[in-house]
């Protein structure tokens, strides 16, 4: 019997192509309002921050624009934080997540642009904001996010577009190439036993690093198995050293991230006992790990990425079902984020 999980991994692919024409025109007119601004603050929790993380670097690689994350929490007071120069971007799947809201108002109350991104243009978040880029993605009954998760990322690589001014190379191509990877990822030869671990060590870099925080987080929520992440020049400066016998290492090879890090990272897992997984694009060298997850489609370093999640959301869905697992449900979790 298909999980509502994997029903909802098939149908990211029809959910961007349905959103893509909207998004882009809401994300046109939120990046003219920014167009004076000296920096954007982004306010977002679980799924959606693993997004704004890659906001952050798209937006700076293309855009040449500082992203700042808010710390929710500040903003309890709308004159707390002072805003002047900043736009704001507020993300929230589900547009209820207690934090975000306040960042939002703050914004309001000191007369600075915005933009929502969420699902429930209803929501206090979706009524809140200046601008609203609904995601389009219909309910989303999983408790883990996918298709939610792929519509904030597209929505976001709308607007890092919009505000550069120029085509953003792939976007247009989403939506198939998405499809591509769903299919795919659905029928691979994933090395589950490896998977199967004491332990899963994300790493990334860059967008790639947004990429690592959202499989590890995937893994976490529907299958049990502990997963962390990190930024390679983080994981190099201390953590590699840790004993790591019994545990994966599972390692993002995107354009930031160079073959001498991954060398490093890589020679240093080896030695502390780990097992070693590379997940790369067809035009990256091999490396020499374990075992290597190659992505079927060469694409733009930002997309290729989200092709890296879509392999997360499965290895996510086949471990969890390896494990016996109820993978609609994700003990103790719930759909939205109620801290602050």
């Amino acid at each position: 019997m298909t999980t509502i999980f994997e029903s909802e991994i098939r149908s990211q692919s029809d959910v961007l192509a349905s959103r893509a024409l909207e998004s882009a025109r809401v994300a046109r007119e939120a990046a003219a309002s920014f167009a004076s601004c000296t920096h954007l603050v982004v306010a977002a929790r679980g799924s959606s921050d693993n997004a704004a993380v890659f906001f952050q670097y798209l937006a700076g690689q293309v855009a040449g624009r500082l992203v700042a994350l808010a710390a929710p929490s500040l903003y309890e007071s709308p004159l707390a934080m002072n805003l002047d120069g900043a736009g704001v971007v507020a993300i929230s799947q589900s547009g209820r997540s207690p934090g975000i809201a306040d960042v939002l108002e703050s914004a309001r109350v000191q007369g600075r642009p915005s933009v929502a991104v969420t699902n429930n243009l209803e929501s206090p978040l979706g009524r809140g904001a200046d601008h609203v880029m609904g995601l389009g993605a219909g309910p989303e009954r999983a408790i883990a996010s996918t298709k939610t998760f792929s519509s904030t990322w597209h929505a976001l690589a709308q607007l890092v577009e919009a505000l550069s001014g120029r085509p953003l190379e792939g976007l247009e191509e989403t939506p198939s190439y998405v499809g591509d990877l769903v299919n795919w990822a659905l029928d691979a030869e994933l090395p589950l036993d490896l998977l199967d671990a004491n332990g899963l060590t994300v790493v990334g870099r860059g967008v790639g690093y947004a990429a690592a925080s959202e499989i590890a987080l995937k893994v976490r929520e529907v299958t049990g198995v502990r997963a962390e992440t990190y930024a390679a020049p983080d994981y190099l400066h201390g953590p590699i050293g840790a004993d790591g016998l019994g545990s994966t290492l599972v390692l993002l090879l995107s354009d930031e991230l160079t073959d001498d890090v991954a060398r490093d990272v890589l020679g240093g897992c080896g030695e502390a006992g780990m097992r070693t997984i590379v997940v790369r694009t067809p035009e990256r060298e091999g490396t020499g790990a374990d075992v290597e997850i190659v992505l079927p489609r060469q694409a733009p370093n930002w997309l290729s990425t989200l092709g890296m999640v879509i392999v997360g959301q499965v290895v996510a869905l086949r471990l969890g079902e390896r494990r016996g697992r109820p993978i609609d449900t994700s003990p103790r979790l719930h759909k939205v984020t109620l801290s602050a």
